[in-house]
């Protein structure tokens, strides 16, 4: 819907930044005011979390990588990581056509008879998998899943579903709500996910630029930042 006017700045200084396309418009918001105000570039590459991880252990390229849970923990693991902050959390919410004419109020009504919805596929996107999840565990999970047409790659495939009439529902991040706002209604799933998705700006052994790194993670920290987090629909929580 919206896309960015984003684009990186020539100077002297740079800072090299791994970005989950999840995070992409947010950073591109909060990149611009860093670049207005330091007079560093910010030079993005963007991709799935899970296609980000293999090129920054094999490329050796990168100063910072803003990806969610659990790609932090795996930077770890492989000796990429320096350090992290949690600058947001992201949890799967339903969007529905403006004024919800299907009366959507949780994901169990999504098993109500005649319903389609679609959502993620969970072999390659968290939230998808989180969804299973509870539909492993509820005791309506099986009707809902049976209304389940479009398993999709992407979250914005997922949203085309329901906005070309294919289905009444869509289950995404949060973050999508704001960015069809004028479309689409966004509804409460209802149920307890059971776990936090975290979104994390981590510093990366492989930086070339640790003092623009240290300085834009340190902006992506800032109360403008925050602002923005929480406006583009990433829930900014005060503990980790």
């Amino acid at each position: 819907e919206q896309m960015s006017e984003f684009s990186t700045i020539s100077a002297d200084r740079e800072v090299v930044v791994h970005c989950g396309n999840s995070m992409r418009l947010v950073m591109e918001h909060i990149a611009a005011e860093f670049q207005r105000r330091y007079q560093i570039a910010v030079v993005f590459n963007y991709g799935g979390s899970s296609e980000l991880l293999p090129l920054i252990e094999f490329g050796g390229r990168g100063d910072l990588f803003i990806c969610h849970d659990p790609y932090a923990e795996m930077l770890a693991k492989k000796n990429l990581l320096v350090d992290y902050v949690v600058v947001g959390e992201l949890k799967p919410i339903i969007l529905v056509e403006r004024g919800n004419p299907r009366n959507i109020n949780n994901l169990a009504d999504l098993g109500r008879d005649g319903l389609r919805f679609a959502t993620v596929d969970s072999r390659y996107a968290t939230a998808g998998k989180m969804v299973h999840d509870v539909l492993d565990r509820a005791p309506w999970g099986d009707k809902v899943r049976g209304n389940l047409v479009i398993e999709s790659r992407s979250h914005s495939d997922a949203v085309v579903s329901l906005l070309t009439g294919h289905t009444d529902a869509a289950v995404v991040w949060s973050f999508l709500a704001p960015l069809y706002a004028n479309r689409l209604d966004k509804i409460d799933s209802g149920v307890e996910f059971g776990e936090r998705i975290r979104v994390t700006i981590c510093r990366l052994t492989t930086s070339e630029n640790p003092e623009e790194a240290e300085k834009f993670k340190q902006f992506v920290e800032s109360d403008y930042a925050a602002k923005a987090f929480e406006y583009y629909g990433y829930l900014v929580s005060d503990t980790e």
